[in-house]
């Protein structure tokens, strides 16, 4: 009990460190302007069900000027079960992607559509200019999921 709420406090405060690191103001927009930052997701909220806390920092949508790579998990149901049952969750690598970006009043709508990919045919992410962010994922092969965390700036290196 003790060490699963040392854990616990452990995990939670390496995700306040990281959002120490959120993307805001001019810098977001930059970031958002020149495709380099770095999506990361703290909750994941599938269509049936209950919102997931998510404590791995690794669950990352990284948008880079010349690719896009996601790997993130996925709760809901599939359609078509895949070929290797060990390969669960989003994970793309594209190095192609279309690139549509709206300003809102308080931020951005971003709109991609990777390349490649296999089963994400569509994603969605709604931006605040405090570096808030909401990511929902239209699969070909499974429900639609959405995803909830902060924008930081990327790293440049490859996934």
């Amino acid at each position: 009990m003790k060490t699963a709420m040392m854990l616990a406090l452990l995990c939670g405060s390496l995700y306040i460190a990281q959002a120490q690191h959120r993307l805001q103001g001019q810098a977001l927009e930059k970031a958002v302007q020149e495709r380099a930052f770095t999506f990361y997701a703290n909750q994941a909220l599938p269509l049936k069900g209950r919102v997931i806390n998510l404590t791995d920092l690794s669950y990352t949508l990284k948008v880079m000027p010349d690719s896009l790579y996601a790997h993130l998990p996925y709760f809901g149901v599939a359609y078509v079960a895949p070929m290797n049952p060990n390969e669960g969750g989003i994970h793309i690598k594209s190095g192609a992607y279309r690139y549509e970006l709206t300003r809102k009043k308080s931020g951005w709508h971003l709109t991609l559509f990777p390349t490649g990919s296999g089963d994400v045919y569509r994603m969605d992410l709604d931006m605040s200019t405090d570096g808030y962010a909401s990511l929902y994922l239209i699969p070909n092969q499974r429900e639609a999921i959405s995803y909830a965390g902060i924008i930081s700036q990327s790293d440049n290196h490859k996934r």
